[in-house]
């Protein structure tokens, strides 16, 4: 074999390696809807789910601010940037989203499956991007939808139908894949605000950090408000094999440490598809090898997720005029 053939052998085996772990990680987002759905119940409700999540994802991404002098520093700047007025305070508030996604898991899960969850926050995380794009919320400034990204979402929509039309059949409330949709239409704006975070800081831990106390603090508030209500917390897992439970958290903060260090190799696009990957197999297989009561995967769910992946490689394509797709042509 030539070098040049050597060479590019060994650049392939690099990619596919780099989509194995993006797989991998996107497989972990799947863990995570699973572990809150399920703690929900086990704690008494779906905020203090949700609450425990957030913690240990604080703490985990706290510990790596603590420990990086390059994060510390990027802590700082924004910290001057948000007392200066130069970063409005708003800007801080993307973790809300998250803390909304977090509760959707643990209070939809439970009724109709990862697999449903998963489709229903994925259209509306690419509807949501569809429009926040036309704004000026992004680092990268407006960008005009197209024809080919607005058949891509529409195409998105039409497998959620398809799916959700399957579950409401069979008693699902309309809530149910509305609730997941609407949290992963708000996680397009926390992107938005992450990438000016980021770009502000220079530092992506910085800008997940945030996140993470700002969905906690929301949630403190929450889940008091839902204990004078009336809702119990009933206490931690207490069977052997429900440990696992507690980490949502972490499963999200694997997903954001693996796509992180392999975005360089793949590029946007690449990465986006992957992971959309790994998270609707990691959905169906959970469904379908660990069902709960409410999950259902069946020929129409499969043909689902496969349109939902069409229509999100239609929507990322570079000749979209996407910025992912442009991200990964440079």
């Amino acid at each position: 074999m030539t070098p040049t053939g050597k060479g590019h052998s060994a650049g392939l085996l690099s990619l596919l390696a780099a989509g194995f772990v993006t797989v991998v990680a996107g497989g972990a987002m799947s863990l995570q809807g699973r572990a809150n759905g399920l703690l929900g119940p086990v704690l008494g409700h779906a905020v203090f789910a949700a609450l425990v999540s957030f913690l240990t994802g604080l703490l985990i991404v706290g510990t790596v601010l603590v420990c990086s002098p390059h994060a510390r520093t990027g802590a700082r700047i924004l910290i001057r940037l948000v007392r200066s007025g130069r970063m409005p305070w708003w800007m801080l508030l993307g973790g809300l989203s998250g803390a909304l996604v977090v509760i959707a898991q643990a209070s939809t899960v439970p009724i109709m499956g990862v697999a449903m969850f998963t489709m229903a926050f994925v259209s509306g995380q690419v509807t949501g991007g569809l429009v926040v794009d036309a704004t000026r919320l992004p680092p990268g400034g407006r960008q005009r939808p197209t024809l080919l990204r607005i058949t891509g979402v529409l195409i998105v929509l039409g497998a959620l139908v398809l799916g959700a039309g399957e579950r409401l059949e069979l008693g699902v409330p309309l809530w149910a894949p509305l609730l997941p949709f609407a949290s992963g239409t708000l996680t397009a704006v926390q992107q938005a605000f992450n990438g000016r975070i980021r770009a502000a800081s220079r530092s992506a831990v910085v800008a997940t950090t945030t996140n993470f106390l700002t969905g906690l603090a929301a949630l403190l508030v929450v889940a008091g408000i839902a204990m004078a209500l009336g809702a119990a917390w009933t206490g931690f897992p207490a069977a052997p094999g429900q440990w696992w439970l507690l980490l949502g958290g972490a499963f999200g903060v694997v997903f954001i440490g693996l796509t992180s260090l392999t975005v360089a190799r793949l590029g946007v696009l690449l990465l986006s598809l992957f992971s959309l990957f790994g998270n609707l197999l990691g959905a169906l297989l959970l469904d379908a090898l660990l069902p709960l009561p409410g999950s259902l995967v069946s020929t129409t769910t499969v043909i689902s997720a496969a349109l939902v992946l069409v229509g999100i490689a239609v929507t990322i394509t570079p000749s979209s005029g996407s910025r992912r797709g442009r991200g990964f042509r440079r």
